[in-house]
């Protein structure tokens, strides 16, 4: 519905044409002012009309003046005149200001008619543009973010208006759902959070499973932003997700070091099912390590490193729970000096004595490691052992072949859905574990190498091919066709129909 503005001194000409134009059958929202200053107040109230119905001579402020002052202030405004005074230098006063009609009184309502769907088919066409212009501008800017968060971004390729749009950004959320949520409800979703939240954003299908929010407002308090955001999407969708939070976009040399800092921050879940809610700098200000992991799958996997002579592998494990232990400061330094004694137990098999001498015994280290003051010493005796074992173990592809196994997986069933859990337990690690190793060989997380597959298998089927698109979006994983298209043109900057008429020219 478009918003018509009907200013006159007259009561009984305003009460005609809104009489006439709602005889019509417009769909036209109709407010009237008697005078200039009265309309001038109405429009900024109103935050501008898409027309404005307007006599001349009028009290106080008269039509011309009015269309001066309103031009300025609400530009794309269309302005039809109508008065009794057929007067040539009225008119072409009116034409040098923009006005698209000049008609006389009275009014003839086949003109008034006439003219006023004119104009609406004009609104129409300038609604369309701007949203084909605002659409284009979004897939751009979508791209744009897509390459920066991977560390691939290219600045001869990005105007200057896609640069500015990128640094407005203060603020960065990643959210995981469980199950396929995105697949059919992104848009819904997204909308949502513009319309209830006020949220002024734009947002990155990364998986499925996966969306990442870039807000153009600073968060000051993340853990109660979080939490709203967290209630809305379970009361309106009824959907459970982790979320993740990341300090002022300033804080970061980049985009893809940002997303980097809230990547982490997720992936404590795997360590804190229960714990819905994380946010960069959260273990400052609780004072605290909220990691509650479980010392015995770290040790189990410590185990397994001895076990394959995996060097590499027990210093990930060792480094894993040196990390956790020197951050806690509300254990027991008895429960500490336990946990680290065991794993001296668990270490001493694999040290192979000095050249020339003995290893002290199990029972003298023990003793030593519990009469140490502080956990820095504690690791330090430890890693010195570690060290030695470490020495003496090929520094083989035992790691590189569990990520290996992980990627052969994913190549033959990337059609299929795939989690983070599922593939830990192809190699039996926990999914924390996989992830950070993951990462640390390919340079990327596990949703990124799944996603990556799955858009460069779908860009080979559409040049390479000539299947349908909604049966190579199946093949490649995504069942719901524009969920499949939305993912492709953030990816690719094209939309798969696009880009395959590009690429097979």
């Amino acid at each position: 519905m478009y918003r018509i503005l009907v200013v006159d001194d007259e009561k009984t000409e305003r009460e005609c044409i809104r009489f006439l134009i709602e005889e019509s059958g417009m769909d036209l929202e109709i407010s009237e002012a008697g005078d200039g200053r009265e309309a001038m107040d109405v429009l900024r109230r109103m935050q501008g009309a898409d027309i404005l119905f307007t006599d001349v001579q009028m009290p106080l402020m008269d039509g011309l003046e009015l269309i001066r002052e309103a031009e300025a202030e609400f530009p794309d405004m269309k302005i039809i005149i109508f008065s009794s005074y057929a007067d040539f230098e009225y008119a072409r006063t009116a034409l040098t200001l923009g006005v698209v009609n000049y008609i006389l009184k009275p009014v003839v309502p086949q003109e008034l008619e006439k003219s006023l769907r004119e104009l609406i088919r004009q609104l129409e066409e300038q609604r369309d543009y701007r949203k084909k212009r605002d659409r284009q501008q979004s897939f751009l800017l979508q791209y744009a973010l897509q390459r920066s968060i991977s560390g691939n971004f290219e600045n001869d390729r990005i105007g200057d208006t896609t640069l500015e749009q990128i640094s407005a950004f203060q603020t960065m959320a990643l959210l995981e759902f469980k199950g396929n949520f995105l697949e059919n409800h992104s848009f819904f979703l997204y909308e949502s959070l513009r319309a209830d939240l006020k949220l002024d954003m734009e947002s990155l299908n990364l998986s499925p499973t996966q969306a990442l929010l870039l807000l153009r407002a600073s968060v000051t308090d993340p853990q109660q932003w979080g939490e709203a955001l967290l209630a809305h999407i379970r009361k309106a969708f009824g959907a459970v997700c982790y979320l993740a939070v990341s300090r002022p976009m300033q804080a970061y040399p980049s985009l893809k070091d940002a997303y980097a800092a809230v990547e982490g921050q997720l992936e404590r879940h795997f360590w804190t099912p229960e714990q819905y809610l994380f946010w960069d700098g959260e273990e400052e200000k609780r004072g605290e390590d909220p990691d509650e992991s479980d010392d015995n799958q770290q040790m189990l996997q410590i185990r397994r490193a001895l076990i394959n002579r995996d060097g590499a592998a027990l210093q990930e494990g060792l480094d894993l729970l040196f990390s956790k232990y020197r951050t806690r400061s509300n254990q027991s330094q008895i429960y500490v000096k336990f946990v680290f004694s065991n794993l001296l137990t668990t270490l001493y098999p694999y040290v192979q004595p000095e050249e020339g001498g003995e290893n002290p015994s199990l029972d003298s280290m023990i003793s030593s490691l519990y009469l140490q003051p502080d956990i820095f010493e504690i690791v330090k005796l430890v890693q010195n052992m570690a060290s030695r074992i470490i020495r003496n173990f090929s520094q083989g592809p035992s790691i590189r072949k569990e990520i290996l196994e992980v990627t052969e997986y994913i190549e033959k069933n990337y059609g299929k859905e795939l989690s983070v859990e599922q593939l830990a337990s192809v190699v039996y690690l926990t999914p924390d574990y996989l992830s950070r190793l993951f990462k640390k060989s390919m340079g990327k997380s596990i949703s990124q190498y799944i996603r990556q597959f799955r858009m460069e298998k779908a860009k080979a089927l559409l040049t390479g091919t000539n299947r349908k698109v909604i049966e190579i979006g199946r093949e490649v994983g995504y069942p719901n066709y524009s969920y499949f298209c939305q993912s492709f043109r953030e990816y690719f900057g094209n939309s798969p129909d696009r880009y395959r008429q590009e690429k097979t020219v």
